[in-house]
């Protein structure tokens, strides 16, 4: 009989026959890697978890796994050790690692799980201590407990946390608590790290209590899936979700779906009702949809093109658009890292910190294009010295281009006018200039088949510029960038290596700005 493990359970929720694929099957269920962005969210767990630690000072971390944690694990109980970090549990059949087991003067246990996740504090709580004197939050408030439980039951976490406390009550310990410790999104640092600011704490102990008979009834279905040797049949669950939901297993076990499907359908995850009538009828091709077939104006859109095999370009709303740049043009990109737990001072959890930019400026229309950069790999804030840059290449005057406004504008620009109050006014004005080449492809002026419905500058530019391609490149999207200059800045690396890497970043941040005059020279040839 296999031991199944809480992750188990929790990738059973998410899909049955992805997990059975894990346990029996593994080498088709690791046959894609995981991707840079899954990498930066496996290492940010880890990081929020050693930092979640530091608020137990008083924890012993069990080191061993397996028997060897169960045995040690026990021992410690019974000599009323007060804190554990990553005890084991198990029946047998079931096993569980605990990331912090608190006990009580009198046996009882509480058992906290860390998520990496920012915090969802529920409206109306109010901040108590627990027994054990920690500062949670509890929930009194019966409006605010309700306005939000059908959310906090669609919680995975929820559900894992429950996991664990069915089997250690099953195996006869006493739960008295039941936590979820989560970061907190208000907390700005301010010099040191404030764990107690950092974390929001939540005692999510009656809402556990609430779904464990229906984890009582998953787990049995769970084990007698997972010990079986018969692979599931038919469809996996996510074929009723959108692309971006689907397993990793998903195209061993729908066979039928074609690369390019009715999943790809913009946003038609959020369309469920109208994805489960196309699945239920058997339609995963978009060439077979009926033409009677009511969707919104995008994917209708999206369909006709796919089905006609030939673009729909708008000329007159292309060219109005266009119309409305001022020269000198600005094609401006940045890169940027966001750590789970602030790296410096007036950072929140996951704030972008930006420590590249590519700029590709042109004077006229037919004047000659010049490419200016920045690169950071220090130790400090790059903050100061991104902004600084940026004021020395960017003139008071001409559009800004960018692609997508939002992450430029909203998530790095607005942060860093906040940081760095003598750079309010710069940031104000590119603010104020900031014209998103995207909106024509997102807006559908400009949609081609093999766009496959995206926005992308990754979709769009092959098609439209396909002498240009990410596909050479050492580093080839945002994500790799992001976890390359993390470890540029915190890792031991030899001065040849760092030259190599430099020299690759600096030249994949380079192609996106590069790609954006590319996109918007077709666009002017067109009119």
């Amino acid at each position: 009989m296999k031991l199944i493990t809480k992750s188990d359970y929790v990738l059973w929720r998410e899909c049955p026959h992805n997990a059975w694929m894990k346990i029996w099957k593994p080498e088709i269920y690791k046959a894609s890697p995981l991707s840079e962005f899954e990498l930066h969210l496996v290492e940010s767990g880890n990081m929020v978890e050693l930092e979640a630690r530091k608020r137990f000072p008083d924890g012993i971390l069990i080191e061993t796994r397996g028997e060897e944690s169960l045995k040690k694990t026990q021992e410690l109980l019974k000599i009323k050790t007060k804190t554990l970090f990553q005890a084991s549990f198990s029946d047998g059949t079931l096993f569980a690692a605990i990331d912090i087991l608190k006990q009580g003067d009198n046996g009882e246990l509480y058992i906290y799980e860390v998520k990496a996740s920012n915090s969802s504090k529920l409206e109306g709580g109010d901040e108590e201590t627990d027994n054990e004197g920690d500062e949670v939050v509890d929930f009194k408030d019966i409006k605010a407990v309700e306005k939000h439980k059908k959310e906090m039951f669609k919680d995975h976490h929820l559900f894992d946390l429950a996991f664990q406390v069915y089997l250690a009550r099953k195996i006869g310990y006493t739960i008295a608590g039941a936590f979820l410790v989560r970061l907190n999104k208000q907390y700005v640092r301010a010099g040191d790290i404030d764990l107690d600011k950092l974390f929001v704490v939540e005692n999510v102990s009656s809402f556990v209590d609430e779904v464990l008979p229906r984890v009582e009834e998953e787990v049995k279905m769970l084990t007698e899936l997972l010990n079986s040797l018969k692979e599931p049949s038919g469809p996996c669950c996510c074929i009723y979700k959108g692309r971006s939901k689907h397993c990793t297993t998903f195209a061993h076990h729908n066979k039928e779906v074609p690369a390019y499907s009715v999943h790809d359908l913009a946003r038609i995850g959020n369309s469920k009702k109208k994805l489960y009538e196309l699945i239920d009828s058997g339609i995963y091709n978009i060439l077979e949809i009926p033409d009677d077939f009511e969707f919104g104006k995008r994917i209708t859109k999206q369909i006709q093109v796919h089905k006609r095999g030939k673009a729909e370009i708008d000329h007159g709303a292309i060219r109005a658009e266009l119309e409305t740049l001022q020269f000198p043009l600005y094609f401006l990109d940045y890169e940027s890292f966001n750590p789970a737990i602030p790296r410096f001072s007036g950072y929140k959890p996951y704030q972008q910190i930006p420590f590249q930019f590519s700029l590709h400026r042109l004077d006229s229309p037919d004047g000659e294009l010049v490419h200016e950069e920045f690169l950071y790999t220090g130790k400090k804030d790059p903050s100061p010295l991104f902004a600084e840059a940026l004021e020395k290449v960017i003139g008071k005057v001409g559009s800004i281009i960018v692609w997508n406004k939002s992450f430029e504008g909203l998530h790095i620009n607005k942060h860093l006018a906040i940081r760095l109050p003598e750079y309010a006014d710069l940031i104000q004005n590119i603010n104020a200039r900031i014209f998103d080449l995207m909106t024509i492809f997102s807006r559908q002026l400009y949609i081609h088949p093999d766009f496959h419905g995206s926005a992308s500058i990754k979709k769009i530019l092959p098609v439209l510029c396909p002498k240009l391609s990410y596909k050479e490149l050492d580093i080839g999207n945002g994500s790799e960038a992001m976890n390359t200059w993390n470890k540029l800045v915190t890792e031991d690396i030899e001065e040849k290596e760092k030259k190599e890497i430099e020299k690759a970043m600096l030249k994949y941040c380079g192609l996106d700005t590069y790609a954006m005059y590319a996109i918007w020279k077709h666009l002017m040839d067109l009119l």
